[in-house]
């Protein structure tokens, strides 16, 4: 994984906390969303900011902004998730 540095550390180390912090936020806030539409354009929002740590952390080369961009990276997958489980908790809610 030479060019994705987060998922890298992700894999290597103990930043999975920050990946679940991320989860556990996001979740319930896309909860508290209700609304399929808003909660996608959530879980896009955190896909731009994680390519945009991604992309920070192979261009700039020093090391203060790279360990943020891994930091705020790692919690940007963790929303992703959030929202993905969100949504999918949402549909079956509606559905029911």
């Amino acid at each position: 994984m030479k060019y994705l540095p987060i998922l890298d550390e992700l894999f290597s180390s103990d930043t999975i906390i920050f990946l679940l912090i991320g989860l556990v936020i996001s979740f319930v806030i896309g909860l508290g969303l209700r609304s399929v539409k808003k909660i996608a354009i959530g879980m896009i929002a955190s896909i731009i900011v994680y390519a945009l740590c991604e992309l920070i952390s192979n261009i700039i080369a020093t090391f203060l902004v790279a360990i943020i961009a891994l930091f705020i990276g790692t919690v940007a997958i963790g929303c992703f998730i959030g929202f993905l489980i969100a949504l999918i908790v949402v549909k079956i809610r509606g559905n029911i």
